[in-house]
């Protein structure tokens, strides 16, 4: 029947069962059998990284030749989020982005080519537009967006003066103030999709 194989079908010795039984045993009791240990260490690699794009946002957001955000301001804002309300601060952008956008299309049409007329019923009406300009700097000054903040007001002064060509364009004009928050958006839709990346990162991997 020729020499039989002493390794086949034969109990490891103690000092061998030693080598594999705590680690075995470990991700048994802790359910990552099967490679799930080292799957999980990946999911909890991947959310510190994605973290760390979202902090990098941040500091685009806050540096001063940007401007697109007050850091104390932002920070306040999402501190509110909790576990139990986890899209907050997604709702609150939302509506910041909607409301500055309705805002915006509002000041374009009583800023339209139809009023360069000197004519009382066509001409623009500047009380109004200081109105939707003062609304539209509360609600940004509340979010903590400081750039827009501030073309609202340098806005407001052409208006005071009731200088047509500098509402429409150049330093301070409303196409500055579309720009400005039209860039906010653009990174706002960015973070409120790294945060929602985040968020469903930290469920996959049970954190």
């Amino acid at each position: 029947f020729g020499k039989r194989n002493p390794t086949r079908g034969a109990t490891p010795a103690r000092g061998q069962e030693t080598h594999r039984g705590p680690v075995a045993r470990c991700e048994e009791a802790c359910g990552l059998a099967d490679g799930n240990l080292y799957s999980t260490m990946a999911s909890k690699k991947t959310v510190l990284a994605l973290e760390a794009e979202r902090v990098a946002l941040e500091r685009e957001a806050y540096d001063e030749k940007n401007r697109l955000l007050n850091q104390s301001q932002f920070q306040e804002l999402l501190e509110l989020q909790t576990d139990e309300e986890p899209e907050f601060v997604e709702e609150i952008v939302a509506m910041y982005v909607d409301d500055a956008e309705a805002m915006l299309v509002e000041l374009e049409t009583l800023f339209s080519e139809d009023k360069d007329t000197e004519e009382d019923d066509v001409k623009v009406d500047y009380t109004k537009v200081r109105g939707v300009l003062h609304k539209l700097k509360g609600s940004s000054s509340t979010f903590g967006a400081d750039g827009v903040s501030t073309k609202c007001e340098e806005l407001r002064m052409h208006c005071i003066g009731e200088d047509l060509v500098k509402c429409r364009s150049g330093e301070g004009s409303l196409r500055e103030l579309r720009s400005r928050v039209d860039k906010l958006t653009e990174f706002l839709a960015r973070y409120t999709a790294k945060t929602k990346e985040i968020t469903e990162a930290k469920a996959e991997g049970g954190e």
